[in-house]
């Protein structure tokens, strides 16, 4: 070529040949390209290690190196590369794998050489190969006890590949894929290998799927197991809801969570929208579930969930309404009045419907708040009980079924006047001269309209009628003069005051004596016992009056010869001291000036109270069956008469004396008095009651006290012993009946003894079970297949009580030892469960049994496996639970001991919210409410606390109250208020969600009246009778709700009583009638009873029948205590009929008051027997004392009722029914005693005579046919 033209040598080179540039230029382009093409000489970061493997097994050389180019890797074998069948090269990232299987003795002992080359250079290493037989193998060489097996797991799941080896020492395990190692590290924790040597691969993928093997390596050689293939499966499933989201309806300001759940392979996100505004972040989108929070809701809306996933989009809408508050009614006016009631009418002013409204009133000028009529269903209403002549304001307010709307314009309205309804006050009089007399009064205290004057009748003759008295008007002055009196005559003054609507009443007779200077009568007489034996008296006197003295005068009522006389210094009250207990007096009094002696006052009465209680009732307990009781008597002066004796009533408040003793005659110089022959260990109220010659005192406070303990009267029942294993037996039993354990139980001991040829064989043996409610033992220590017998006794701080009858068990055979376990807890919920055979094998190896529960489970989930199986995996455990798990062997004669071990999982914050939040008591002030914990499977932890949340749908300040229980009382809210109430859990990881909201309203202040006379007609032990009226403007078909002790009943809105059954005796009760059907708040009225005691336990018994006496059946009748006051006693007669047994399994469930209504009404009677077709039970006899027997049917009359003759060939059945008298006198309160067994009348009696009016209409003018023809037959024969 030519000097000075390139040529190409290389690509991207051009070699110049200028003259004289050649040398310099040729070493500077050397020294480029050598820079260029610099790298890194490999070196190996894994090299292969020496292996022993056996003859038909498996090696596997692993070899990784860097540099740069990557190296190349190739295998040699003594200076040869590796080529044969059995020999595979795996080549991966920076490595590769040479496999030899099977492996041949000799043939595959040798070197073998890594050899990693680059351009850089090479580097090789090498890793000797021995091959052994099976029976060349040493002791310790590592044995696979369980290999992998085929395994296929959904995408996304868990997988877990099992293996466990044993050697000496114990080898360690390595996993291989598809013959290349598993890289645990670079999974970024997702594949782990467990400390029982299994592989576990989380949120598993495709790429998971493969060949694997586990490897076990040890000093003394390598052992592959057999391959098992993984299989992940791929779902694809396009998303759907499976928890769509629903519509809601919130009060105005309300929260509302909508929870929209999705599903679907691959799981969808989830997100919200309104409209086409997106609510959910797009880098916050959840997968599966998402809960949209709204909070001060104050506009309706439409809320759209959308579900998107790779196979499509779905979408659904949930429609959120805001419930409004209804307006105020308009047009407010007065229509009527009258002087106690005002009638007024409005319009609704709202377009939707109003669930009722309430009136609010009060008096113009009052300072107090308002009265409430609630419950009204009308536009138009009277309030009536209003003041007559006076002002009101009056406004409405509407309701609906959210709450209550603003009230309406207030008007102002003025009542009629009336005549007064009170006289006037403070009449007085004194003399001008002998016969002028001035009266001064005081206007009426309700006047009921403008006074237009008053009219003053006086007379010296008190006993005339008023119409003779003579009468003096005056205008609307408060002072008058009367003239012309007859001088020294004592006259008689009485004043009205009138109206324009007419006179008010009279004032009380005023006496005057016509003596100038003689003091008037005192007025205000009053008198009040004050104590026992003190009554203080206080009256007033004319100032005018120049009062010298006060003469008082007073006697006992029965006593009219012995009056006492008193002359007292001029003042305004005095205490008549010394009188005796419970006696009724009458006092007198007159006022004296210096002129003479004033008119005495009518006589006035008052009752001292009842004497003074003995002192200082003091119980001790001397020993198990007595007890000391001791008092201090009353003083002498403060009793009803002379002491004369003493009474103990006593009685147990359980068990068999459970009935009240009465010990009477006790002297009255005994201060203590010994109770012997009780029970044991048992609580006893004692009473202590007077008697004087004057009747029986009243009965002191009752004292408590409780007998001393002693030893169990009795052994413990029902004792159970069964074998366990062939060393061990268990032992149960139940503790002694209440009223035998005679004490507090301290413990059990439980005394077993072996026995040889059914003969006791050695000392006996104890096991003290020293706490009480523990009632099991596990008896250990014994010997195979012999018999044991076993008895227990109980003890208290006394000693031992009696043995129970001895019970025999027999140990088993021989049985495993315990076996080794291991348990594995993953995050996923689940634990793997592995176990080796026990060390001890005792007789033929037949299987596994597994036991596990959770720790507050009582039983356990039982498992039984094969002998071969040796690995259990448990599903669904809880988070934040402790589990115990239990595993024993078996053999023929049974399990064995058990290895037991308690494992627990990590507690996490609550997965859902408390559950059946409600409200379960209210008042104007506070709200009780109770809810259950979140589901098990949701609460992740023991629950330390919750949060209740409320506040006033008005307001958005919430507040808040913390529990450990799950109930609370919201104190200090505002009446008549409705409030948002929610709640939430916590573990001690955090909280959990809010629940759903409830709304309660607080009752209010003022009770509204929807009923009227809310009443107990009838208390028996075990029902009550509760009745009420309805105002006619109450025209709601809303049920009524009964709610008592936590319970309730509905009631139809026609129905205006309900007889409520099921009740305990001597028990107290609150009865509230609700309106409106909400426990949240709504119309209220409110009883409380106490039901009858538990007595009359004995039923009629039916005597012989005597065959002359037709119609007739005699029973024997139960008696009563004879310290139970009976006001009176009914014998009632049911007539027995299939309907009749259906209607009362006992005389309780009948309508007592129905029935005694029934019998003093006949119409009532005969209009119940054309309703019903079930002959209705009647009353036979009313008595004041119960005879031993009584006979029925005997036609004769028993104060108000009649025992009418019994029909024949007819089943009937009788009770007793006493009415008490110690009880309130607004409640009567019934015992009956049980139906006696049903008797038939064998003879025929004629029948009842027909009640139905029905028949005269038939009878009558048949009758009077009847009469005419005969009159007329009659009136022939006398003109022939």
């Amino acid at each position: 070529m030519q000097a000075g033209l390139g040529r190409m040598s290389a690509p991207g080179l051009r070699w110049l040949s200028a003259p004289g540039l050649w040398a310099p230029v040729c070493v500077l382009l050397a020294r480029l390209m050598v820079l260029a093409h610099a790298g890194s000489a490999p070196s190996f970061f894994r090299a292969p290690d020496d292996q022993i493997g056996i003859s038909g097994g498996v090696a596997s050389f692993v070899c990784q190196a860097l540099g740069d180019p990557r190296p190349r890797i190739t295998w040699m074998k003594k200076g040869k590369k590796v080529s044969s069948q059995r020999f595979e090269v795996i080549e991966f990232d920076n490595g590769s794998v040479l496999r030899i299987q099977p492996l041949r003795t000799h043939r595959d002992e040798a070197m073998y050489e890594c050899t990693a080359s680059n351009s850089v250079g090479e580097i090789n290493t090498s890793a000797k190969l021995t091959v052994l037989e099976e029976d060349q193998v040493p002791h310790g060489f590592p044995t696979i006890d369980m290999g992998p097996q085929l395994k296929v797991v959904e995408r996304t799941r868990t997988a877990t590949m099992l293996c466990a080896a044993s050697g000496n020492p114990d080898p360690e395990i390595f996993w291989f894929k598809d013959f290349l190692p598993v890289e645990i590290d670079s999974s970024n924790g997702r594949i782990k290998q467990l400390r029982s040597g299994a592989l576990q691969i989380e949120l598993s993928e495709e790429a998971d799927q493969g060949k694997y093997e586990c490897v076990a390596v040890n000093n003394a050689g390598t052992r592959y197991s057999a391959p098992a293939n993984l299989y992940v499966r791929v779902r694809r499933v396009p998303p759907r809801f499976s928890i769509p989201p629903t519509d809601h309806e919130v009060m105005p300001g309300g929260d509302v969570n909508l929870t929209c759940v999705a599903v679907g392979a691959p799981m969808p996100y989830v997100k919200w929208m309104s409209g086409a505004l997106d609510l959910t972040r797009e880098d916050e989108t959840p997968v599966g579930r998402n809960v949209l929070e709204l909070t001060n809701v104050r506009d309706s809306a439409n809320y759209t969930c959308v579900a998107i996933s790779s196979l499509g989009m779905i979408d659904t809408t949930a429609q959120i309404t805001v419930k409004a508050l209804p307006k105020p009614p308009s047009t407010l006016i007065v229509t009527e009045t009258t002087a106690t009631s005002i009638t007024l009418t409005w319009d609704s002013g709202n377009p939707e419907p109003v669930f009722y409204y309430v009136l609010q009133y009060h008096p113009k000028l009052s300072i107090n708040g308002f009265q409430e009529v609630d419950g009204v269903a009308t536009t138009r209403y009277s309030i009536g009980g209003l003041s007559p002549y006076s002002e009101y304001e009056f406004q409405v307010i509407a309701v609906n079924n959210i709450g209550r709307g603003p009230p309406s314009s207030a008007i102002g309205a003025r009542t009629s006047e009336q005549a007064p309804s009170s006289p006037p006050l403070h009449v007085q009089a004194r003399m001008l001269s002998p016969s002028t007399l001035l009266v001064q009064w005081e206007p009426p205290e309700e006047p009921n309209g403008q006074i237009r004057g008053y009219r003053l009748y006086y007379s010296s003759r008190p006993n005339t009628p008023l119409s003779s008295w003579h009468r003096h008007n005056t205008d609307d002055g408060e002072m008058t003069s009367l003239l012309g009196l007859t001088p020294d005559t004592t006259y008689n003054l009485r004043v009205l005051g009138f109206t324009s609507k007419g006179d008010g009443p009279l004032s009380e007779v005023l006496q005057v004596r016509t003596q100038q200077g003689v003091p008037v009568q005192p007025f205000g007489f009053e008198a009040e016992a004050e104590l026992d034996t003190r009554i203080m008296l206080s009256w007033q006197w004319p100032v005018n009056d120049q009062i010298v003295n006060l003469e008082l005068i007073y006697w006992e009522a029965s006593d009219l010869a012995n009056k006492v006389q008193i002359t007292l210094e001029p003042m305004g009250s005095y205490a008549v001291e010394g009188l005796r207990p419970d006696t009724l007096y009458m006092f007198s009094l007159a006022a004296r000036s210096e002129l003479g002696l004033g008119v005495f006052t009518q006589p006035i009465e008052a009752r001292t109270s009842q004497s003074t209680l003995p002192l200082e009732l003091h119980l001790l307990s001397l020993s198990s069956t007595s007890i000391q009781v001791s008092w201090v008597a009353p003083h002498a002066a403060s009793c009803h008469g002379n002491i004369a004796s003493y009474s103990l009533a006593y009685q147990a408040l359980s068990g068999e004396g459970a009935a009240r003793r009465v010990v009477t005659g006790i002297g009255i110089n005994v201060s203590s008095y010994v109770l012997e022959d009780l029970e044991r260990w048992t609580e006893y109220v004692v009473w202590l009651k007077t008697h004087s010659d004057k009747g029986l005192g009243p009965e002191s406070p009752a004292a408590h006290t409780r007998t001393q303990e002693d030893v169990p009267g009795a052994p413990p029942r029902k004792l159970e012993a069964y074998a366990l294993n062939s060393t061990a037996f268990r032992a149960t039993w139940k503790p002694p009946l209440p009223v035998k354990q005679h004490g507090q139980i301290r413990g059990y001991q439980v005394v077993y003894t072996r026995l040889e040829n059914g003969e006791p064989h050695g000392q006996p043996l104890i096991v003290d079970v020293s706490l009480p409610e523990v009632q099991e033992a596990t008896v250990t220590g014994l010997l195979p297949e012999k018999s044991y017998s076993v008895t227990v006794a109980a003890y208290t701080t006394k000693g031992d009580g009696a043995r129970s009858k001895a019970k025999v068990v027999t140990t088993t055979g021989a049985v495993p030892g315990k076996p080794t376990m291991m348990i594995s807890t993953t995050i996923g919920n689940t634990a793997l469960i592995q176990w080796q055979p026990p060390k001890e094998m005792v007789g033929e190896h037949t299987g596994y049994q597994l036991q596990y529960k959770r720790a507050e489970e009582g039983a356990f989930t039982v498992k039984d496996f094969k002998k071969t199986d040796d690995h259990f995996t448990v599903t669904g455990l809880y988070k934040g639970a402790t589990y115990i798990f239990r595993l024993c062997a078996k053999n023929r004669a049974g399990p064995g001991e058990e290895y037991v071990k308690a494992v627990s999982t990590p507690e996490d914050v609550p997965g859902s919210y408390p559950q059946n939040l409600s409200v379960v008591d209210l008042t104007a002030t506070s709200t009780a409410l109770s809810w259950d914990p979140p589901p098990l499977a949701e609460r992740n932890g023991r629950i330390v606390q919750y949060l209740v949340v409320y506040r006033d749908i008005n307001s958005q300040q919430n507040t808040t109250n913390t529990t450990a229980d799950t109930q609370m009382t919201i104190q200090g809210l505002k009446p008549d208020t409705t409030y948002d109430i929610r709640v939430r859990a916590f573990t001690s990881k955090g909280s959990g969600p809010l629940s759903p909201s409830i709304q309660s309203r607080t009752m209010s202040s003022s009770p509204p009246e929807f009923t009227k006379n809310f009443v107990v007609k009838a208390v028996t032990k075990t029902s009550v009778l509760l009745t009420w009226e309805v105002p006619e403007t109450y025209q709601s078909q809303v049920p009524f709700k009964i709610l008592y002790n936590q319970q309730s009943v509905e009631v139809q809105a026609h129905l205006r009583k309900k007889l409520i059954r099921g009740l305990q005796p001597e028990t107290e009760y609150s009865f509230m009638l609700m309106s409106h059907g909400s426990s949240a708040g709504g119309l209220q009225q409110q009883v409380s009873i106490r039901t009858a005691p538990d007595m009359l336990h004995v039923k009629p018994a039916h005597l012989q029948q005597n065959p002359e006496e037709e119609g007739k059946l005699t029973f024997s009748l139960p008696q009563v205590p004879n310290d139970v006051s009976v006001r009176w006693y009914y014998v009632v007669v049911v007539l027995v009929t299939p309907a009749s047994l259906q209607m009362w399994e006992s005389p309780e469930d009948m309508d007592l008051n129905e029935l005694l209504e029934t019998d003093m009404d006949p119409s009532i009677f005969r209009r119940r027997r054309q309703i019903e077709d079930v002959p209705q039970p009647y009353i036979a006899a009313q008595l004041e004392s119960l005879p031993e027997a009584f006979t029925l049917g005997d036609e004769k009359h028993y104060h108000r009722y009649y025992n009418r003759a019994l029909p024949g060939q007819q089943l009937c059945l009788c009770f007793v029914l006493a009415e008490l008298t110690d009880q309130d006198s607004q409640q009567k309160v019934f015992v009956a005693s049980p139906f006696s067994e049903p008797v038939v009348l064998l003879f025929q009696t004629m029948p009842w005579p027909s009640e139905d009016p029905e028949m005269l209409w038939v009878m009558g003018p048949v009758l009077a046919v009847l009469l005419i023809i005969g009159t007329v037959i009659a009136i022939l024969l006398l003109k022939r």
